[in-house]
């Protein structure tokens, strides 16, 4: 059982957990979709066709696959602090690294490894995996509330990065979204990174 400090302890990070996780979902899902919008800039500068862009942007999610095997094994050892440091830093350099592209294979790497398997695979079913752990009661709600994240990056980043690529091109705009990413991502590592009551099993 715990005592009362205790609990007030964790009732005072529940919320900072929840909102830090949603926040950082929405971030990082930001390469996501800068790859949609600058697909036809970036396959005509290089004179690729648009299916080489199209396969990075695949290569996100099959990274992201085994990403959250891999960063769920993580969570289980050590708490969401540290798949939350790794996603917010490979998805922060992923950015900037991917403004300074000149080969297919580099985009593909970039967006596999550091966009998928460790930014999205770090961040996106830790993060869910974790919050269940901290609701006893509206679970569900809480769950709910974190993985919305995504979804509300998908209404908020595209009109964000037509205007980014049509004002600076997509170099300049995957640039500072790298470094946006670091500087709020980082610090939301530190909302995110406490670990959650110890599960106490309902009394039969």
């Amino acid at each position: 059982m715990m005592d009362s400090s205790q609990a007030r302890r964790f009732d005072r990070q529940r919320p900072l957990v929840l909102i830090g996780s949603a926040a950082m979902l929405v971030i990082s899902s930001g390469g996501m979709y800068m790859i949609v919008v600058a697909l036809k800039e970036i396959a005509s500068e290089f004179g690729w066709p648009r299916a080489v862009p199209s396969f990075a942007f695949s290569m996100q999610y099959i990274g992201s696959g085994f990403g959250g095997i891999i960063m769920g094994y993580a969570l289980d050892r050590f708490g969401f602090g540290m798949p939350a440091v790794i996603g917010a830093i490979m998805v922060g350099v992923g950015g900037i690294l991917v403004s300074y592209v000149d080969s297919a294979w580099q985009l593909f790497a970039i967006y596999g490894f550091m966009f998928g398997l460790c930014g999205q695979g770090g961040l996106s079913a830790p993060a869910l995996a974790n919050i269940a752990r901290w609701y006893d009661r509206r679970r569900g709600m809480a769950v709910g509330i974190v993985s919305s994240g995504q979804a509300a990056a998908g209404i908020l980043w595209p009109p964000v990065c037509g205007y980014l690529l049509g004002a600076w091109g997509w170099r300049e705009m995957y640039f500072w979204y790298g470094v946006f990413a670091l500087c709020t991502m980082l610090p939301l590592c530190l909302a995110v990174r406490h670990k959650p009551p110890p599960y106490v099993p309902p009394a039969s």
